[in-house]
């Protein structure tokens, strides 16, 4: 009996799926619509069926990498109950988005460099609500004398933004450069790095 067909919602997937592998492995240009059906375990016209034109392709798959910031990063910050967890929360979700697929990370730094200005629209849109959350969190702890006082929310936010990025898109640099594999080694420095930048330190107690 043959296997009943897949849903229309799951070949949408599965199309974004395949266009974030090659767009990212091969850029705009040199990805051709039917190397992504092909990618995608489907024909042409059905690929067109859902995304009538390469560029609504690039559109939508760049809106599916982002638009899911809006929700879960607002739900780490009000499920956590300390501030630390609010911060380490929001980092352990970017930072297993783009373990999950690190093509992701270099596909928004291709895009970044290729179409900066429709790249800063996107971005925006969808992580504007929640980096107005994370400011307020930073502020809420300066406040407190937990974070660094002379700290600038919007720059410290954007750079740990860069460096998770770079961390995942440049990734294959560091393992060519270095005998051995580091990979869990430089995530434990990435978060020990944007912590150090954002606490100041605890004082030691005095006996």
């Amino acid at each position: 009996m043959p296997a009943a067909p897949k849903p229309r919602s799951d070949a949408r997937e599965r199309i974004l799926d395949a266009a974030t592998r090659l767009f990212a492995q091969g850029g705009y240009d040199g990805t051709s619509l039917q190397s992504v059906a092909q990618a995608a375990g489907m024909r042409a016209p059905s690929l067109l069926y859902h995304f009538a034109s390469k560029e609504l392709l690039r559109d939508a798959v760049l809106d599916a990498l982002l638009a899911r910031w809006k929700d879960i990063v607002p739900r780490v910050l009000l499920a956590a109950t300390t501030g630390r967890d609010r911060f380490d929360g929001v980092i352990g979700e970017v930072v297993a988005f783009f373990e999950q697929e690190p093509l992701r990370a270099r596909l928004l730094l291709r895009e970044s460099l290729d179409r900066p200005e429709e790249v800063q629209a996107l971005i925006a849109t969808h992580l504007a609500p929640w980096m107005s959350l994370l400011t307020e969190f930073i502020e809420l702890g300066k406040a407190e004398g937990r974070i660094h006082a002379d700290l600038d929310p919007p720059a410290y936010v954007s750079e740990v933004v860069l460096l998770i990025l770079g961390h995942f898109a440049l990734g294959g640099i560091a393992s060519a450069a270095l005998v051995e594999d580091l990979q869990e080694r430089r995530l434990i420095e990435l978060r020990r790095l944007c912590n150090a930048a954002l606490y100041r330190p605890r004082p030691e107690h005095v006996a």
